[in-house]
């Protein structure tokens, strides 16, 4: 029996309508009845018969003839035994270890010696050699008791029945996310914090945690995946077009900006089309070469009236679920796929595969998958490397091809078996944990329907323990205790309040503009130490709207800069930012060609960051706050997609300032349309911007100095006010926020070189304008600093 849509209002009993019943007497009409003789709880007959209820106007559900009684359901149903129902909480995980040598003594030739064709099997009757065939045929025997049943009473009973029913979707668009909540709870959250066997991350601190879900529309294993790690992590969506596509409006639980979604070669996100598969791949590794550290797949489809065999009918979509995961993990990724019966050989035999191509696998029922029905995931740990499973990718592959073009659904023939059946029998440790797996969720789920079909006979029936397990559960997968709530959008000032906490009371601080650099005498006054200092290039300030300031994003599609008139005004070039950001950065052209076939398109550049995406960083050292401003710009920007509809989102490159030559010898001349020649810095995706100035910065705060120690040749700072030092490794924790600037900080002292015109990064200074301030001595500036350091 599979599930129907969720029904959240049960029917109400015999018993509480006689009491709404009476309640809705006035008092009036009861007196006057009392005074004729009648007593409570007594009919209105001469002899107190007659009913004690009105009657109930409707007892027919859905088409069934008037009167007709289920006795298919009575005879398994009208009491329930609660001991046969055990709770577990947290689900026992086991994990099958594979310690041989895996997929790599498997070559593509012997692997299509295995496969085994026959007649298209239309019942799973005969699918008894991977468990126990008593609990098949109650399985199957079980689901037949529903089919006097319909949609209505089985979501009702379903509903009263199940201990885990009301946590239903929490804050989330669906139960999928839930149930990814729960997956990744009860695998020690390997999902979102993947970890080696060592116990260390598998994700390096300036890295993005990427992701794929295929098969997933709308879109629930994503919108929880990016409320535990919001724009720290990048996802990649694949799956049909149409009806049950992805929902990005609906994620109220994350902001969806770091997903995108992508629908093949073939844009249609039909994943048995191998193209479509190959493209996804490539789509992916342009973004991240090694591939995605974990997938995950939720595919499925109706099969209503064929529910006995839904196995049988889902078998490709296991295949390429399986197959395409191979194909974009990277090495040590895992991968989590929602199946439902594993009896057949032909399934089997693709779990076997997975094993060989893993370190680990396990086959997982989670709480918040309804115990009555045939649903499990089949997770994998570890992937081995690309060349060790080659030849089951390319065997897969081959697979797939034969079922899209000699065994299709409404062939006579089908593909049975594609691992032989006797040398996997050979494996003892694998053939015994697939037959207790098949076994054990069986049994389960025999009980689950068995309770169904209980509660649907007796509507006095109740599951009493159904809040208590909704909030163990949300405590244990780390979910709040809360209903779903779209976010609301705040007016300007209140957000800036929130995310601007005790820096927002004075805010003169935003409008103060940078000290400029115009002649080597103000060098040697804002800058003590070199090493101390970084820079970023900065766009010429064209106009107002390119000037380097502050952005606020309010909500989707909303972003504000801050003006010089002291106003946050809605930037009208669409960029994709995450709501509840606050950061320092400038709108540029960015250039693609030369000359007259010279194209160029606004982006957005981040500086500095004080929230993003509601994670505050502004107290955090200057180059961990670049560091997450570069994450953020990454996980947002989606520079491939096609149908590309806002500006690119990048970090502006920084650098050292004693690295200044290298910077300049990293530009050169680009003849712009109207034939005139700029500097330009290349950018990594072929594009390249003119830089107007740089912008400089202080990682330290104005009492402090970096130096090297000449007796031990570590770096420590010095307070050049009360002769404190502090070695790099032996900061006390209090005392970092005193020696690292803060963003604010950062933000009042920076200094600015600007350009007036290309002469001054390419000639040197003359008597007749000492007061300029040129390339030539900003570079004899830096070499003085440095050898007087």
């Amino acid at each position: 029996m599979e599930e129907p849509s969720d029904d959240e209002n049960a029917e109400p009993t015999p018993k509480k309508i006689k009491r709404e019943w009476v309640k809705s007497y006035s008092n009036k009409a009861m007196e006057m009845m009392k005074k004729m003789g009648y007593e409570n709880d007594k009919g209105l007959g001469k002899s107190n018969q007659g009913r004690l209820e009105p009657i109930i106007a409707v007892q027919q559900d859905g088409r069934r003839g008037f009167g007709l009684k289920l006795d298919t359901v009575q005879s398994a149903a009208g009491q329930w035994d609660p001991s046969l129902e055990e709770l577990e909480i947290p689900e026992p995980v086991l994990w099958l270890t594979n310690l041989g040598a895996g997929a790599a003594s498997y070559s593509h030739d012997q692997l299509m010696s295995h496969i085994v064709t026959g007649g298209r099997r239309r019942t799973l009757d005969e699918e008894t050699r991977y468990c126990d065939p008593a609990i098949l045929h109650h399985i199957l025997n079980a689901k037949t008791v529903f089919d006097d049943l319909n949609d209505s009473e089985k979501r009702r009973a379903r509903s009263r029945c199940n201990p885990f029913e009301i946590i239903r979707s929490s804050i989330f668009l669906n139960r999928a996310a839930v149930k990814m909540a729960n997956i990744d709870s009860m695998c020690d959250f390997m999902f979102t914090n993947p970890r080696d066997l060592d116990g260390h991350s598998l994700v390096a601190n300036d890295e993005l945690l990427y992701f794929t879900d295929m098969c997933a529309g709308p879109g629930g294993f994503s919108e929880y995946v990016l409320h535990r790690k919001s724009w720290e992590a990048k996802g990649f969506g694949f799956t049909l077009r149409g009806a049950n596509d992805f929902k990005l409006d609906k994620f109220f639980a994350a902001s969806p900006e770091p997903f995108d979604a992508y629908y093949g070669v073939k844009e249609d996100g039909n994943i048995f089309d191998e193209a479509n598969q190959d493209s996804l791949n490539d789509y992916i590794r342009r973004h991240t070469p090694q591939g995605v550290h974990f997938a995950m797949a939720d595919g499925g489809f109706s099969v209503e009236g064929q529910e006995n065999i839904q196995e049988i009918l889902s078998k490709q979509l296991y295949l390429c679920q399986f197959l395409t995961a191979l194909k974009i993990l990277r090495e040590n990724g895992s991968f989590v796929c929602k199946v439902f019966d594993l009896f057949t050989p032909f399934s089997v035999g693709l779990v076997y595969l997975m094993y060989k191509c893993f370190h680990q696998i396990s086959i997982i029922k989670p709480n918040s998958s309804r115990p009555a029905n045939s649903e499990r995931y089949l997770v994998c740990k570890y992937k081995r490397p690309e060349a060790d499973i080659a030849g089951i990718i390319g065997y897969l592959n081959a697979i797939n091809v034969m079922i899209n073009e000699d065994y299709p659904q409404d062939s006579e023939l089908d593909i049975l078996e594609i691992f032989d059946a006797n040398e996997l029998a050979e494996d003892e440790d694998f053939l015994r944990y697939i037959i207790d797996s098949n076994n054990s969720i069986g049994k389960k789920q025999i009980v689950g329907l068995q309770k169904i079909a209980a509660f649907a006979q007796n509507p006095d029936l109740k599951e009493t323990r159904q809040s208590e397990v909704r909030q163990e559960c949300l405590k244990r997968w780390g979910l709040p205790d809360k209903l779903r709530q779209a976010p609301e959008i705040k007016p300007t000032d209140r957000l800036l309040e929130e995310l601007l906490a005790d820096w927002g009371k004075d805010r003169n601080w935003l409008h103060q503009a940078p000290a400029e650099m115009t002649s080597p005498a103000n060098l040697q006054m804002a800058i003590q130490n070199v090493a101390d200092w970084y820079f970023v290039p900065v766009g010429r300030e064209e106009t107002n709207i390119n000037a380097c300031t502050l952005f606020l994003c309010k909500s989707r599609g909303s972003l504000l800069r801050y003006t010089e008139h002291k106003k946050w005004e809605l930037v009208e070039t669409a960029f994709e930012v995450q709501p509840r950001s606050i950061f320092f950065g400038q709108i540029v052209y960015e250039f693609y060609g030369e000359g007259r076939t010279i194209q160029r398109v606004a982006a957005l550049h981040i500086i500095d960051g004080i929230c993003l995406g509601g994670i505050d960083i502004r107290r955090r050292p200057f180059r961990e706050r670049v560091s997450m401003c570069d994450k953020y710009a990454r996980s947002l920007n989606k520079p491939y997609r096609k149908d590309r509809t806002c500006g690119p989102l990048r970090s502006k490159p920084f650098f050292r300032l004693q690295d200044m030559g290298n910077f300049f010898a990293e530009m050169r001349h680009y003849v712009l349309k109207d034939n005139s020649q700029r500097f330009g810095y290349a950018l990594d995706d072929n594009k390249f911007f003119v830089p107007g100035g740089i912008l400089m910065f202080c990682e330290l705060t104005p009492n402090y100095v970096s130096a090297q120690s000449k007796s031990c040749g570590q770096l420590y700072y010095f307070n050049t006010t009360n002769r404190e030092s502090y070695y790099k490794d032996q900061i006390p924790p209090k005392k970092a926020a005193e020696i690292f600037a803060s963003f604010r900080s950062n933000y009042l002292r920076r200094l600015l070189w600007k350009w007036t015109n290309l002469r001054q990064v390419e000639e040197h200074a003359t008597d007749e304008n000492p007061k300029i301030l040129f390339r030539s001595d900003f570079m004899q500036f830096i070499a003085e600093k440095l050898g007087h350091c």
